[in-house]
């Protein structure tokens, strides 16, 4: 039993270690105060709190490994190593996915919620043809992404030691 305390504890030090050092985890748990705040305020169905629960723990989890990944990358070298700015680059853009799916999340849920006189200027924005533009450009930056690796792969930036 006193193990499994002591793992909770190390468990909450790294999260305090994490909301203490890091700003993007306090602009992440500030969003998600606010989030789950109008949540409550608006009563929102059990199921699409599920999902913003869901989304806004998949972040803050995320932003904690980036942290992890850049502490223990900044241990092993000092010095600048093309592995060590993938590593880096790619545990951020996971934080950025999951945040950029997060803001979609809560426009979803939240759009028709919040003051809907308010809202009413903004009818094209909440019409399926909107959902269907979102949708395309978020499919055409996974294309253009998808692009650019491909680029860095065929011009021989690739560094992992193996080659593959």
């Amino acid at each position: 039993m006193k193990g499994l305390l002591r793992s909770f504890h190390y468990a909450f030090d790294g999260m305090a270690y994490a909301l203490a050092t890091q700003r993007n985890m306090r602009i992440h748990f500030l969003a998600a105060f606010v989030v789950i705040f109008l949540a409550t305020v608006v009563s929102i169905p059990i199921l699409q709190i599920t999902t913003v629960l869901f989304s806004i723990a998949l972040v803050i989890t995320l932003e904690m490994v980036n942290t992890a990944i850049e502490h223990v990358v900044d241990m092993v070298t000092e010095d600048f190593h093309p592995l060590a700015k993938i590593a880096k680059d790619v545990a951020a853009a996971a934080v950025l996915v999951a945040a950029v799916n997060a803001v979609a999340v809560a426009y979803l849920i939240f759009y028709d919620k919040l003051n809907p006189v308010q809202w009413r200027s903004m009818d094209t924005l909440v019409q399926p043809p909107f959902i269907g533009v979102l949708l395309i450009s978020v499919l055409c930056l996974m294309v253009a992404v998808s692009g650019y690796a491909v680029r860095i792969r065929l011009r021989g930036k690739d560094v992992h030691p193996s080659g593959s």
